[in-house]
C-alpha cells in the first residue's frame, strides 16, 4: 500500500459524452445570430408591407414626425424673421443679442444694413411638409451646439439665422442669436 495513490494517472477514465465546451459557445452564438436575422428580416418585412400599402400615408406620418422635430427651432425663427421685418424690430433683436456685434460692431451699423433688405423680408409661414419639401428651408445642427436654420422663399430675401443652441423642453424666452445673414 506504500506505493499506491489516490491518483490513477488518467487510467480508466472514461471519457465525456456530448459536446466540448467550444462546440457549445458556437451553437448558442449560431442560435443567437440567427434568431436575430429572423426578428430583423420579420420587422423589414412589415415596414415594407406598410409603405406598399399606403406610401402616401407612410411619407405623411414621416414627415409629421420630422416636422415635430423640427418645429421649435422654426418658431424661434419665424420670430427673429418678424424682428427682421421692421426698423424697431431690428432695433430689438440687435439689443437683445450681443453675439450679432461681431458681423455688425455697433447698433446703427446693424440698422444702416437692415434699412436696405428689411422691407423685403417676407413672413415665414406655418411649419408644413409642403414648407419643408418645397419651401428651400433647410435646419442644421453642428458640433459646437449651433442651430442655422435658413429659408429662401420663392419671392424676397432669404434669410439664415444661427442660435446660440438647441431649445430645450423647459426654455422659455427666445434663443440667443448669433449671426444673421439676410441675402
Amino acid at each position: 500500500m506504500v506505493d499506491s495513490s489516490w491518483d490513477n494517472g488518467g487510467h480508466g477514465v472514461p471519457a465525456k459524452a456530448g459536446l466540448p465546451l467550444w462546440g457549445k459557445i458556437a451553437l448558442g452564438c449560431g442560435i443567437a445570430f440567427l434568431i436575430v436575422l429572423v426578428t430583423c428580416m420579420g420587422v423589414g418585412a412589415f415596414f415594407i408591407n406598410k409603405v406598399k400599402k399606403d406610401p402616401e400615408g407612410f411619407k405623411q406620418k414621416a414627415m409629421n414626425l420630422v416636422a415635430d422635430k423640427m418645429r421649435p427651432d422654426w418658431e424661434d425663427f419665424r420670430l427673429v424673421v418678424e424682428q427682421l421685418r421692421s426698423p424697431e424690430g431690428c432695433q430689438a433683436l440687435y439689443a437683445a443679442n450681443p453675439g450679432l456685434a461681431k458681423t455688425w460692431p455697433t447698433e446703427t451699423a446693424f440698422l444702416e444694413a437692415a434699412s436696405r433688405w428689411h422691407k423685403e423680408v417676407e413672413s415665414a409661414p406655418d411649419l408644413t411638409p409642403d414648407v419643408m419639401e418645397h419651401g428651400r428651408l433647410q435646419i442644421n445642427r453642428d458640433f459646437s451646439g449651433h442651430v442655422r436654420v435658413s429659408w429662401s422663399p420663392r419671392s424676397g430675401r432669404a434669410v439664415h439665422v444661427t442660435f446660440e443652441g438647441v431649445r430645450k423642453s423647459g426654455d422659455k424666452g427666445p434663443r440667443p442669436v448669433v449671426e444673421v445673414d439676410v441675402r
